[in-house]
């Protein structure tokens, strides 16, 4: 395994430390790991629904994927309130660009 390789999993396990931002209250926090792991489970479900009951041609393995790694990038930035984050035009710039930028990496 390459040095790379080892801190992309590095990073990914760090998603367990970060405590999603509650929307409403709630009895037990949720973190971005746990999270992550149950829009994969949701979108995947959606991806077959949508196959089966309307003739779609999606691929469900590729959307759980794409699902399971949507939130990588808050290691680096947290898991910051989407009103805060797209509410002033210069922070959502930035934010994306950073988002774009440790996608890459």
């Amino acid at each position: 395994m390459s040095q790379n390789q080892s801190h992309f999993f590095a990073h990914l396990s760090r998603l367990k430390l970060i405590s999603r931002w509650p929307l409403m209250r709630n009895v037990r926090t949720e973190n971005v790991s746990e999270h992550s792991l149950q829009v994969a489970f949701v979108a995947h479900a959606l991806a077959i629904i949508k196959n089966r009951k309307f003739n779609g041609n999606v691929n469900p393995e590729r959307v759980a994927l794409l699902a399971m790694y949507h939130d990588a990038s808050e290691v680096l930035t947290g898991d910051m309130p989407t009103p805060i984050k797209y509410y002033n035009p210069q922070i959502a710039h930035e934010y994306k660009k950073l988002r774009k930028s440790r996608s890459k990496s």
